[in-house]
């Protein structure tokens, strides 16, 4: 499971035209995020009998992306709120919302913006914005609503059980809880396609939770190696994560 959002991608001869969805694809192949914020900036100014609703919102997205690459948080939430305004997507735009939030420290503000992102959700992507509800309820220290998103995500998914399984596990765990059945848990998602990247990190944690250092280090090492070179947005959305994860690593390394 990845917290990416859809992906849309023109076709080369919309770029040649020079309309909107020319424009977006540029923005989305951009070296970085000035030329991405520029190109982006550009498609927005095209006339709005040209530009529609989606592709208004991919655009307001790649200058999004833009801040939070450099790192411009109250600007990333401007934007993110104007993708809200606009009404299409709306469950990716206020997920971004969502983040953005987070990321500035606003924690109850960016766990009401994810709750409306899930619940505005299509079904395809209602289990990632409830497992995304999850995460931030429990960095929170809301356990108790954290259960229940990730009840609710389990519901939804055609896809990532495992990982949501064993995300539940963790979160009992951390805050003092039994969990039946963990090896289970534990083969389930090590055999899983979710077994990398987020999939790393619950098996690290999980195993440091049930006292085995020796196989915890490995899976957290692997997942701060992964997310080294990470690109901001993805840092951002991930820094408990990996805060959690070196803090524990040099709790295991200093023993």
């Amino acid at each position: 499971m990845s917290r990416a959002g859809p992906q849309h991608v023109p076709t080369p001869r919309a770029a040649r035209e020079g309309v909107a969805e020319g424009f977006l694809w540029r923005a989305l192949r951009a070296a970085g995020a000035r030329d991405r914020a520029r190109w982006a900036r550009k498609g927005l100014a095209v006339s709005d009998d040209e530009l529609s609703p989606d592709t208004q919102v991919l655009l307001l997205r790649q200058l999004y992306l833009a801040h939070l690459e450099t790192h411009q948080l109250r600007k990333a939430i401007d934007v993110a709120r104007q993708m809200v305004e606009v009404g299409a997507l709306e469950d990716i735009a206020r997920h971004d919302a969502a983040r953005a939030l987070y990321a500035a420290g606003e924690v109850a503000e960016s766990i009401a913006e994810q709750r409306l992102a899930a619940r505005k959700a299509p079904a395809s992507r209602r289990s990632f914005h409830l497992w995304s509800l999850a995460t931030w309820q429990h960095f929170a220290g809301d356990v108790e609503g954290a259960l229940r998103a990730l009840t609710r995500a389990r519901r939804w998914a055609s896809r990532d059980r495992a990982l949501l399984t064993a995300h539940t596990a963790y979160v009992r765990l951390d805050s003092g809880r039994a969990v039946r059945g963990l090896d289970q848990v534990v083969r389930e998602l090590s055999k899983s396609r979710s077994r990398e990247g987020y999939g790393q990190f619950l098996l690290g944690m999980i195993a440091w939770h049930m006292g085995d250092a020796r196989r915890a280090a490995p899976y957290l090492r692997a997942f701060l190696r992964r997310h080294a070179a990470a690109d901001e947005p993805k840092a951002l959305t991930l820094r408990e994560e990996l805060r959690r994860a070196r803090v524990v690593l040099a709790k295991i390394e200093s023993d």
